[in-house]
């Protein structure tokens, strides 16, 4: 008969620093493969060599050894943070290394789990994201009187997504919206300062939304052999694409 022992406070709290890890990663925009291997490398630091982890990217499945309870957690917000994912693995580094307790390990991951976002990150966002329009404007071969409304296009286009996904937790709908914006601006900017290319201008200002993340991760997924999470993330970014190709035909459909 299967008979599964108590849990013990080592293994709670191996698995309690296990599982806030891999969220972390996970919610950070880490790939599968990235948090499989980093909730391995705690468990056979901690003395469970034989753990087993699965994950999507909706769903984390973790069992610490064969006898112990199996934990089971869903993932439902998801963004692109490297910050958190550097951090939290060196905490994982210095795991392994035994230069940080378990105890300490926890309440660190736990600082940078709980840690809000101040209240205005959305202007650091919004100057990285004119950064970018214009240099792929430049990149485009775009002139220098285009540089304004790429700019303007790029950066409120980024806002509207990313306020959006905040207030919706939906794919498709704020990149159309955005898209939406990034059209309108682009051609209103065109017709006041005309001498430019609304292709380019409109590809520069899109970069700062297109999923280059996701299309990446899902393609080291895919090397890595995880192929449920390169489908998944392979679907999410076509629909992300779609929903910004949507947007920007609209409006040049009207205009």
């Amino acid at each position: 008969m299967y008979n599964q022992t108590v849990e013990s406070y080592d293994e709670r709290m191996a698995k309690d620093v296990i599982l806030l890890a891999g969220r972390i990663l996970l919610e950070s925009g880490a790939e599968g493969s990235r948090v499989e291997d980093t909730m391995t490398r705690i468990a056979t630091t901690l003395g469970y060599p034989e753990s087993n982890s699965f994950v999507t990217n909706t769903v984390i499945n973790f069992m610490l050894h064969n006898e112990s309870y199996p934990r089971i957690f869903r993932i439902k917000t998801r963004d692109t943070n490297l910050h958190r994912i550097s951090r939290t693995n060196g905490i994982s580094r210095r795991l392994t290394l035994g230069d940080i307790s378990l105890e300490d390990a926890f309440q660190e991951l736990q600082k940078i789990y709980h840690e809000q976002s101040i209240n205005h990150d959305l202007i650091f966002k919004f100057i990285a994201a004119a950064i970018i329009a214009a240099s792929f404007l430049y990149l485009q071969g775009g002139i220098l009187t285009d540089v304004l409304t790429a700019i303007l296009a790029g950066s409120f286009g980024f806002i509207v997504v990313e306020t959006l996904q905040r207030k919706l937790h939906a794919q498709f709908i704020p990149e159309f919206m955005g898209a939406i914006v990034i059209g309108l601006i682009t051609v209103s900017g065109h017709h006041l300062i005309p001498g430019g290319s609304i292709s380019t201008i409109i590809i520069a200002s899109v970069m700062p939304i297109v999923p280059g993340v996701l299309i990446t991760n899902a393609i080291q997924d895919l090397f890595a052999g995880h192929m449920l999470l390169f489908t998944t993330k392979s679907l999410e970014a076509l629909v992300t694409a779609f929903g910004i190709g949507a947007g920007v035909g609209t409006i040049l459909i009207i205009f």
